[in-house]
């Protein structure tokens, strides 16, 4: 995915952090892992990713992996075709997408005006063409 397609920061709300179960249950070491997975996690503009891709961001050793694994997996949904969904970043990442997507188009509506109104110069008597018949401009 090319790094202008990547969303550039992300929400992050303490509260909810710290609220749910499955961090409070994490030792600090964990939730540092769970917190650079989280960062990879929408780097990729993604919620979901494979148990590789989420040992690799934990970067955790095969020793320490196992009890990591048990903290991580508490606060994902790890689905059948074993596949890890984090469903607050999938939420987010879709949420910025929309809000880009939004701004984007609004952005293209204003330039578009903008623009429309360039093409057309009017004088102040109202006559757009004014300029020509009139030698000035």
């Amino acid at each position: 995915m090319p790094a202008s397609s990547r969303l550039g920061w992300f929400r992050f709300n303490p509260r909810d952090l710290i609220a749910d179960p499955a961090v409070q249950a994490m030792t600090d070491e964990q939730l540092g892992k769970f917190l650079r997975v989280l960062c990879a996690l929408y780097m990729q503009n993604s919620g979901v990713a494979t148990e590789g891709e989420i040992r690799a961001w934990s970067r955790c050793s095969s020793d320490e992996w196992p009890d990591v694994r048990i903290a991580l997996a508490r606060a994902f949904v790890v689905k059948e075709s074993g596949e890890w969904l984090q469903q607050r970043v999938e939420a987010g990442v879709q949420a910025a997408q929309s809000r880009a997507m939004k701004a984007s188009e609004s952005g293209r509506a204003g330039a578009a005006k903008l623009w429309s109104r360039m093409a057309s110069p009017k004088r102040r008597d109202g006559d757009p063409m004014a300029h020509q018949r009139h030698g000035d401009g």
